[in-house]
């Protein structure tokens, strides 16, 4: 064997390892073109489910958010029912206290005339007593 045909099989399996490290770079690009594809997947469903969930999120704080209002709006009644409750209530406790505040005043009216008739009758007595 020649040199040159050493030179030519070495030329020929540089080519053939040239063609075999195309392929296999081919392969890798290949490959690596996959993975970035299903990282682009995953991370576009990532995505979907972080929306998802952001939405769920949103809806369970509307709703929490309405039933509150509606129980603040449903309690403001009810207050507002007591209070209305309690204002005839204290109408009607007012009026029963200036009632009996008048009747007491009668009964002590009488009571004072009655003193008072006492006392004269007591005092005229008296002078009659001093006359005699």
């Amino acid at each position: 064997m020649t040199t040159e045909n050493k030179i030519d099989q070495l030329k020929d399996k540089a080519s053939e390892l040239g063609d075999d490290l195309k392929l296999k770079a081919k392969e890798a690009q290949l490959e690596g073109e996959k993975a970035l594809d299903g990282a682009k997947h995953k991370a576009e469903e990532l995505k979907l489910e972080g929306e998802r969930a952001l939405n769920d999120a949103k809806h369970e704080h509307a709703e929490q958010s309405n039933e509150a209002k509606d129980k603040f709006e449903h309690l403001k009644t009810e207050a507002s029912h007591k209070l209305d409750e309690a204002k005839v209530k204290a109408a009607e406790l007012k009026h029963d206290a200036v009632e009996k505040f008048d009747e007491l005043k009668v009964q002590a009216s009488e009571k004072f005339d009655e003193l008072k008739k006492k006392a004269t009758d007591t005092f005229n007595k008296f002078k009659k007593d001093d006359q005699a």
